[in-house]
């Protein structure tokens, strides 16, 4: 593999925050988007998020490379369900409280991308996405509240600083969790110890010599080179801070966010 780039950053421009992670070694390239925390559990002083994320980098350094998508998933998944030990039981009926992640995986073996949840790649420029469908719902409702907010007199200024919508959403930020790998209309993909639903598992096989980007969300919009994403993101900040116009999302470049989310990208050619 020769890569060409990488970038790893957290929103609060605090490394020892960030909940994403970037692996490669001789069998693996990945990106990994630990889940932001809706409960209030810490783990090692840490949040749930940045655990799952430092749990899952341990656990791709421990694979041979020559495992199926599936098996691999199911492995990691394993990983996280043994950090709850005696209290599994607890965690299974507060979803919220789960060490939860997301990934996007390069196997150099059997030249394939493999995607679980709503990470992002690329190849060569073809852009694939997976967004939650809850998430496009919930940034609808949070647009249309801070719209009237607008329209009630607050400032952009204002609504950056204290974002409001937040008290609006939240409970069902939390609440969603309950949809973890679920086929109802509004489930999602996530490794959160109790998945036992990996046919949603994207499988894409790469040609030879093809160009890849691997990303995790905390782009919206990713390109070719990590500066044309840089550019990208900064545009939004400068067009649409509160992203309830040109990118609606659940968050904005609020309460002091240096960014929307934790961002990593990497760039490689197979």
């Amino acid at each position: 593999m020769n890569i060409i780039e990488k970038f790893l950053e957290s929103k609060f421009d605090n490394p020892n925050l960030c909940e994403d992670g970037i692996f490669h070694n001789e069998s693996f390239i990945a990106v990994i988007d630990g889940v932001t925390p809706k409960g209030v559990i810490r783990w090692n002083n840490q949040s749930s998020g940045y655990h799952a994320k430092e749990l899952l980098l341990m656990g791709l350094s421990q694979l041979s490379g020559l495992e199926t998508a599936e098996q691999a998933f199911k492995f990691l998944n394993s990983i996280l369900h043994r950090e709850y030990g005696e209290k599994a039981e607890y965690f299974l009926s507060n979803p919220e409280e789960r060490l939860q992640a997301t990934l996007v995986i390069y196997s150099i073996y059997h030249k394939q991308i493999w995607c679980f949840g709503d990470c992002q790649y690329m190849i060569n420029e073809l852009i694939f996405t997976n967004e939650m469908k809850i998430d496009a719902l919930l940034a609808e409702v949070r647009s249309v509240y801070l719209h009237l907010m607008i329209l009630e007199g607050k400032t952009i200024e204002e609504l950056l600083a204290c974002d409001p919508s937040q008290e609006i959403i939240f409970p069902l930020l939390k609440k969603q969790f309950h949809f973890s790998n679920s086929d109802l209309d509004y489930g999602f993909s996530v490794l959160d110890g109790f998945c036992n639903n990996f046919k949603n598992i994207i499988v894409h096989s790469v040609p030879e010599h093809s160009t890849i980007v691997l990303a995790s969300d905390g782009y919206p919009d990713i390109k070719s080179t990590l500066l044309l994403s840089e550019i990208e993101l900064e545009s939004i900040k400068q067009n649409d801070p509160l992203c309830i116009n040109q990118y609606k999302s659940t968050r904005g470049f609020t309460n002091g966010k240096k960014s929307l989310d934790d961002r990593a990208y990497i760039r490689f050619i197979t």
